[in-house]
């Protein structure tokens, strides 16, 4: 049986990353907020892991499905044309999958988001709670949420 993150994130490594904003079946949603981005955010494993091959088959389809079902919620709330799925690792061992709504108007949406020309700062306030909401609530009304 898995479990949500502590708020000081995974007990075993500490990996955190983002705002948790929905719990789902595996994992918890955590938002990212990034100007460059709207609707960024991280699917992060309840359950301390370095590797999806290190996970049950059964756990690892759950994470699956668990990515799946917010990456659908985040193009719809946002509007993307496409979503970048990252999963890395190296920096924080920690089995965790980056949710990157792209957008035609960005200034290069064919290049890897960790390209982007820009630097990273926060989006503004009121546009942070009006996308979490969004996604929150289309999580809701998502089938297989």
């Amino acid at each position: 049986m898995t479990k949500p993150l502590s708020a000081t994130g995974c007990d075993t490594c500490g990996f955190k990353l983002g705002e948790p904003i929905a719990k789902l079946a595996v994992s918890d949603l955590c938002f990212v907020s990034d100007h460059r981005f709207p609707g960024r955010c991280v699917v992060t494993l309840h359950s301390h892991a370095t590797e999806l091959s290190d996970l049950s088959p059964a756990i690892r389809h759950a994470f699956a499905d668990d990515v799946s079902t917010a990456a659908r919620a985040i193009k719809l709330a946002v509007n993307a044309f496409k979503m970048n799925y990252e999963i890395l690792g190296n920096a924080d061992p920690h089995v965790h999958c980056h949710l990157i709504p792209r957008q035609l108007d960005e200034p290069k949406p064919k290049v890897p988001a960790w390209l982007h020309p820009e630097a990273q700062k926060e989006l503004q306030a009121g546009k942070t709670e009006e996308v979490k909401q969004r996604i929150v609530t289309l999580l809701r009304e998502t089938p297989g949420a």
